[in-house]
């Protein structure tokens, strides 16, 4: 094709063609949504899953912890094994470990069937995350506008996921027992992979060196922190296991960063990291998902056990986020290469760290337009910095960098997805437990009833075992503030994306490195 100026034909180059991008693009974003719907469906599952097994309520959070901690354990090693083995190969073994560990947990005879089940699909979510990704990028990357804007597409699926994670649980709770929930992601999983297969091309990196030391000081990093700090929130950050935990975690990602900068093939390319906005970049796109994965997770928290909310009215009062992700990103794609991703970052960040202050006013009574107000802001500000975060990446590295920033972005992103569902809940915890006693004796609970509503509570429990209109005014009021603790947590990780991305991002959008 060619047009004339004058008397010189200039030629027009043709557009590339790409086989079944559609549905390359659909297979990806329907790998991404199954690792998102485990984490919200599950959490409505729990008190139907501890009536029915009797479970000590110790130990009913392990059900959505075990899934995440898998999840951050090994995501760093899904985007390697897809490099070595081949990224549709390895992404279809995830899909299939997805919906093979939720019949596990659906078919559970014992509470310790279901713990490995959650083990199974973290380990299908890990293999799935960095590889849907990956599926893109090396499909689109001849069609650099198009492979952004299908980037933008698969991340507003991650919103998608958590918000439609309760909303189909509680519709599921409604008419069927607990295990229908886990498998929804079956049905899903045989149609992924069957698109898979015939839509995806297979890509890999045939000389690609496993780097065995970093993935084991990886797993081992990730996995003691995400514990260390999940069951810190309970036992106490004193205790003998915790702390040995949080020691083995700064040790052995101490050593990953050493064993990475030596590696000839790096699982992370933690060298590229040396310019401060490669690092500040990573940081704003980790803040990202821990700030949205973060507030549903304290939402579904506050609407269910502070306002005693069904699992579907839950999933309902969740579509504001939701929605406004998913329109936010849209714009987001269509704004961004005008006034560039460092301040659209920031922007978004902003709105984000609105959003939780918005939140920090509703109370056990109150209405729902606080919460649909906050829950719009959230989503808004989410979707102009969890794209754009990828974007922002690649402005800022030399071309042959790309490949290695995608992975990074990926693994950042996700490990901040994990760590708001346990520090947020070990933030929710102690706090809770740490007003508690006062609002008891506020409340006028009699001291012998408060010590064993207190008790209860620090062993995992929400202290309403003994349930008085006292001791229920009490519990509520005092989990009401871990939730405002959370959320002024959430708007503290908001400023501080806000200021990386003025600060590192925002000058000189267009330059690269340094």
């Amino acid at each position: 094709m060619s047009t004339t100026t004058g008397q010189t034909p200039v030629e027009t180059p043709a557009k590339p063609v790409i086989e079944h991008g559609r549905l390359v693009l659909a297979v990806a974003c329907l790998g991404l949504f199954m690792s998102f719907i485990e984490v919200t469906a599950a959490i409505s599952t729990l008190r139907a899953l501890q009536l029915d097994m009797q479970v000590p309520p110790a130990d009913l959070s392990w059900v959505s912890s075990t899934y995440t901690l898998v999840v951050a354990a090994c995501v760093l090693s899904g985007g390697a094994l897809g490099e070595r083995f081949g990224r549709r190969r390895v992404f279809v073994i995830g899909v299939v470990a997805l919906a093979a560990g939720s019949i596990v947990v659906a078919t559970a005879s014992g509470f310790t069937q279901v713990l490995v089940g959650r083990a199974i699909s973290g380990i299908g979510g890990a293999l799935v995350l960095p590889t849907s990704l990956a599926i893109i990028t090396t499909t689109f990357f001849v069609d650099l506008p198009r492979m952004l804007r299908y980037i933008t597409i698969w991340v507003s699926m991650s919103g998608v996921g958590l918000a439609v994670g309760p909303l189909l649980g509680g519709a599921l709770l409604d008419r069927f027992d607990w295990p229908a929930v886990y498998l929804v992601n079956t049905p899903i999983a045989v149609v992924t992979v069957a698109m898979a297969l015939y839509a995806v091309k297979e890509t890999k990196v045939a000389d690609r060196a496993l780097d065995l030391g970093g993935q084991f000081l990886s797993v081992v990093g990730l996995g003691t922190l995400v514990f260390g700090i999940s069951v810190g929130g309970r036992a106490g950050y004193d205790d003998p296991v915790v702390v040995g935990s949080l020691v083995v975690a700064v040790a052995s990602l101490a050593a990953l960063v050493l064993v990475e900068r030596r590696a000839p093939t790096p699982m992370l390319d933690v060298r590229m990291m040396g310019s401060l906005r490669v690092s500040a970049t990573l940081v704003v796109s980790a803040s990202a998902l821990f700030t949205f994965v973060g507030v549903i997770f304290l939402e579904v928290m506050f609407l269910q056990r502070v306002q005693g909310t069904a699992p579907m009215a839950t999933g309902l009062k969740l579509l504001p986020a939701m929605v406004s992700f998913v329109l936010s990103t849209l714009v987001a794609q269509r704004i961004g290469s005008k006034v560039g991703p460092g301040r659209l970052l920031a922007a978004g960040s902003v709105v984000t760290g609105a959003a939780a202050v918005v939140l920090v006013l509703q109370q056990p009574d109150s209405g729902y337009a606080v919460t649909a107000l906050g829950l719009a802001l959230l989503g808004l500000g989410s979707g102009l910095v969890v794209a754009p975060s990828t974007a922002a990446a690649f402005a800022v590295v030399q071309p042959a960098q790309m490949g290695a920033a995608s992975n990074a972005v990926t693994a950042f992103r996700q490990v901040g997805s994990v760590l708001a569902t346990s520090v947020l809940g070990s933030v929710l915890a102690v706090r809770f437990i740490g007003v508690l006693p006062e609002k008891l004796d506020a409340a006028h609970v009699p001291p012998q009833v408060a010590s064993t509503v207190v008790e209860v509570a620090r062993s995992g429990g929400d202290g309403s075992g003994r349930s008085t209109a006292e001791v229920t005014e009490a519990v509520g009021a005092s989990f009401t503030a871990g939730i405002h603790t959370g959320m002024w947590v959430v708007a503290g990780v908001s400023a501080l994306a806000a200021a990386l991305s003025l600060v590192f991002l925002a000058r000189k959008e267009k330059g690269a490195g340094a």
